[in-house]
């Protein structure tokens, strides 16, 4: 894995980070979108909106071939990456790994094998 993907992946632990991870992909988006389009921001936060949940309405629509490639990022930035992060954390939230040692278990099995390696003579 790339040392980009890591840190995103390691940036995004809390809801609070992907919600700001969201927001931010969405302000570029309507900020790029509002120059190369000649658009209002409240209409490109709009259409960015509209665009990033993939709803599409139509009412609003990039002419230039530089807006529809942000909309095209957008469009598969948001429900390819942003989306599944939340998903996953969602899932880590309320999924439990039954096999995840507690921390009291680990301390014990450290204790247990430094036990057997003195039992052992073993000094590494």
């Amino acid at each position: 894995m790339s040392k980009f993907v890591e840190r995103l992946v390691a940036s995004t632990d809390t809801f609070k980070e992907l919600l700001a991870l969201y927001i931010a992909v969405l302000l570029v988006a309507s900020l790029a979108f509002c120059y190369l389009e000649d658009k209002s921001f409240g209409d490109s936060l709009w259409w960015a909106f509209v665009t990033a949940m993939t709803v599409g309405y139509g009412d609003i629509v990039p002419v230039t071939t530089a807006g529809r490639v942000v909309g095209g990022l957008l469009m598969h930035l948001v429900p390819l990456f942003v989306i599944p992060l939340v998903i996953v954390r969602l899932l880590k939230a309320f999924v439990r790994d039954e096999h995840e040692f507690t921390h009291a278990e680990q301390e014990k099995i450290k204790a247990d094998l430094a036990a057997i390696k003195k039992a052992l003579g073993i000094t590494q």
